[in-house]
């Protein structure tokens, strides 16, 4: 009754008439016995088969899957065990990964809520982006012109994000921070003016 399992096959049971075509080897071990069939044609995955019991089953590939590196996990968000190549893996797939980082976001948002850094940081940021987004899609844009922006506002965001590590370390003062922000933001303001020189009034 064990082959109903595998009744995806229909009436084609390429354990018992592809014989021809397939490489199988029988693994034996007292009353159980297995046979595995490797693919050939149209057949893309390998068939186990066992005669009178799944433990021979679930033996070949708790095997197979210490051959292959592979380790079970719970998942720490879904509580879903899954088969991860590393101990490291701590989420099963790409779902619960966006759904740990929207929450690790929404945590931060809430904890520097309020600190005044943190905001001149976000509205010094917002300075630099809107006046690069307003480079980028202005009639004739010039892709030369919005790209230099775009890379030294890249710099400033490298070094924002390093200067706030130090400030949580203790490295570095909230007001000495704020102060390189604004001299950042006064920066924006002249690297625009200097790509996009206004006209002057004839």
């Amino acid at each position: 009754m064990m082959y109903k399992f595998f009744m995806v096959y229909g009436e084609h049971r390429p354990w018992q008439k592809e014989a021809v075509n397939a490489l199988s080897v029988a693994l034996c071990d007292g009353e159980y016995q297995v046979e595995l069939w490797y693919p050939v044609k149209k057949r893309l995955l390998e068939t186990v088969v066992s005669a009178s019991s799944f433990l021979p089953i679930i033996f070949y590939y708790i095997h197979k899957i210490e051959e292959w590196g592979y380790i079970f996990l719970k998942c720490k968000l879904c509580d879903k065990y899954f088969l991860a190549n590393s101990r490291h893996c701590k989420l099963c797939s790409d779902e619960c990964r966006k759904v740990q980082a929207a929450t690790a976001k929404k945590t931060h948002n809430e904890n520097v809520e309020g600190i005044e850094s943190e905001l001149l940081d976000k509205t010094v940021y917002y300075c630099w982006y809107n006046r690069w987004r307003n480079l980028k899609n202005r009639k004739n844009a010039n892709p030369d012109v919005a790209a230099a922006f775009k890379a030294e506002m890249d710099k400033f965001r490298d070094e924002a994000v390093n200067l706030k590590k130090a400030v949580r370390r203790g490295e570095m003062y909230d007001d000495e921070f704020e102060k390189w922000l604004n001299q950042k933001q006064n920066e924006a303001h002249t690297l625009m003016e200097k790509l996009v020189p206004k006209k002057r009034k004839p």
